[in-house]
């Protein structure tokens, strides 16, 4: 009895044993490969072969190539680059954020680009011990046109870009004002580029002053940036000069960590 209930999982565990071996398998080939190169390769034959690729492609994980040949698709390659981006860059990011909290006494996040959707999302942050009189939510979907750090990677992704995420008419979160017009929003952009970063007054979340710098990655891509958030009533005057530089140079550090060569 017991032999007969194991025996679904054993071959639900066979089945996937050899599915991760054949997106493997893919991953180590070259820009396509064969069902016979495969076999060789993984050691499994043709008729196991075909029928995993015909879950494959229906998945939309792999993709036919001239020739009878396969090779990945889009879709593994985004979420592959995802996972990785977001596991290196938490890594690497880390003591950068608790860095920054202790030398600023202020709240220090990481917002992460999301390109499949134009927007960004909080995914860790270094507390300080100064209390926020706010929340502050996480791994949650933002618009890129409001708040300190949607700008500081919206000014860096291209026109067409900026373009799709005005057309879809994203309102303010905090009064329900309407985006800016076109060359109003590209003024400022080019203005946040000149500085090297983005400042927001209650834009993003009332009473709030928001800081960020771009982070980039080996493609010379914005990826994610690195914010500052604080209570306006302990921004000081000579706060954005300090904070400003400081987020800077730990983006740049970060970047070049990420793989980005300035220039």
């Amino acid at each position: 009895m017991a032999s007969a209930q194991q025996a679904p999982a054993e071959a639900g565990a066979n089945v996937v044993g050899r599915t991760v071996a054949l997106l493997r398998g893919f991953a180590e080939a070259g820009q396509s490969v064969s069902i016979k190169e495969l076999s060789t390769r993984l050691g499994l034959p043709p008729s196991t072969l075909h029928r995993l690729l015909e879950q494959l492609l229906a998945a939309g994980m792999v993709e036919r190539a001239p020739r009878r040949r396969y090779r990945v698709s889009a879709e593994f390659s985004r979420i592959g680059a995802l996972a990785a981006r977001k596991t290196g860059v938490l890594e690497l990011a880390r003591p950068v954020l608790e860095e920054v909290a202790r030398e600023t006494t202020e709240t220090c996040l990481l917002g992460m680009l999301l390109p499949q959707t134009l927007s960004m999302m909080f995914i860790d942050k270094a507390t300080s011990p100064l209390p926020l009189p706010y929340e502050v939510r996480m791994h949650r979907a933002r618009s890129l046109l409001w708040g300190a750090t949607g700008l500081g990677m919206l000014a860096w992704l291209d026109p067409a870009q900026v373009e799709r995420i005005l057309q879809r008419g994203e309102a303010s979160p905090v009064d329900g004002q309407a985006p800016p017009e076109p060359g109003r929003l590209a003024a400022r952009l080019a203005e946040i580029r000149a500085r090297g970063y983005a400042m927001t007054r209650g834009e993003q979340t009332q009473g709030a002053v928001g800081m960020a710098a771009p982070v980039f990655g080996a493609r010379n891509q914005v990826v994610a940036d690195l914010c500052l958030t604080l209570p306006q009533p302990r921004f000081g005057p000579d706060d954005e000069a300090r904070f400003a530089g400081l987020l800077t140079q730990r983006a740049a550090y970060l970047s070049r960590m990420m793989g980005h060569l300035p220039g």
